[in-house]
C-alpha cells in the first residue's frame, strides 16, 4: 500500500498521529480542511508551512459549523486536502456532505468510516460500552446523547458507498484499507451465537474485520 503506518491509535488524539504518519506525503505543505475536527489534534503534527483549518460543532474547532444545517462555506477547490474522519455516520446529511467534501477539495479527500457491525458485536460481548447506556451509538438512552450514529452499515457497504460517491463527484479512489479488530476466542464465540440467532453469514463474518474503513480519494483532472 502507498499509504501505511504501523502506529496503533486508541483515542482521538492518537488517531491524529495515525493520520499524520500515514498520510504525511499528502498532508505536508498542503492547505488542509479538517471537517469534524473536534479539538484539532492534527494541528500539532503539521509542518510550519502547512495551512490548517478545523471546522465542526463539538470540541474546539477553528470555526463552528453545523453540518446538518449548513453546507461548507468555502469555494470550489479551496483546499488541497479535505479530511472527514468518523464524522459522516453521525449526520443525516451524509450523502450531501460527502459531495461537499469533494467540491471544496482541489486534490485529495481522506475519509474514515467505522464498521457498525463491529461496534454492535463489541456491545453484545462486553455489554455496557459507555458507562451509562447499553449500546453507545445505537441504543435508547434515557436522555438525548450528544454523540450517536445515525447510519448502520457494514464495511462492504461503506466501500461500495465510497466508490460510488467518489465516481459521482469526479474523484478516483486511490486507496481503501482498514484498521483491524483483534481476533480472539471471544470473537469466535460471538460469531457462533449470532449464527445461531440466524444472522446472515456475510454479516457475521463482517463483525470483526475490519473495524474502520479508511479511504483517500483524488480529484480527476
Amino acid at each position: 500500500m502507498k499509504f501505511h503506518t504501523d502506529y496503533v491509535y486508541t483515542s482521538r488524539e492518537d488517531k491524529a498521529k495515525y493520520v499524520w504518519l500515514k498520510y504525511k506525503s499528502v498532508l505536508s505543505s498542503a492547505e488542509i480542511l479538517d471537517v469534524g475536527a473536534d479539538e484539532c489534534h492534527l494541528k500539532k503534527y503539521i509542518n510550519a508551512d502547512t495551512s490548517y483549518w478545523g471546522i465542526g460543532l463539538g470540541g474546539n474547532p477553528d470555526q463552528q459549523i453545523d453540518l446538518e444545517k449548513e453546507t461548507l462555506p468555502f469555494d470550489d477547490n479551496s483546499y488541497d486536502c479535505v479530511l472527514c474522519l468518523d464524522v459522516l455516520e453521525h449526520i443525516e446529511s451524509l450523502h450531501s456532505t460527502f459531495d461537499e467534501l469533494c467540491r471544496v477539495s482541489s486534490k485529495y479527500v481522506i475519509i474514515s468510516l467505522p464498521n457498525a457491525w463491529a461496534s454492535l458485536a463489541t456491545a453484545l460481548v462486553h455489554g455496557n460500552m459507555s458507562g451509562d447506556q447499553h449500546l453507545k451509538y445505537y441504543g435508547l438512552p434515557l436522555e438525548k446523547p450528544e454523540d450517536r450514529h445515525k447510519w448502520f452499515f457494514s464495511s462492504e457497504e461503506a466501500q461500495q458507498f465510497i466508490h460510488y460517491r467518489a465516481k459521482k463527484n469526479n474523484m478516483q479512489v486511490v486507496q481503501i484499507d482498514s484498521t483491524e479488530v483483534r481476533q480472539d476466542r471471544t470473537s469466535s464465540i460471538t460469531r457462533m451465537v449470532l449464527r445461531l440467532l440466524k444472522f446472515k453469514p456475510e454479516l457475521v463474518d463482517n463483525l470483526y474485520t475490519p473495524s474502520t474503513i479508511w479511504a483517500i480519494l483524488e480529484k480527476s483532472i
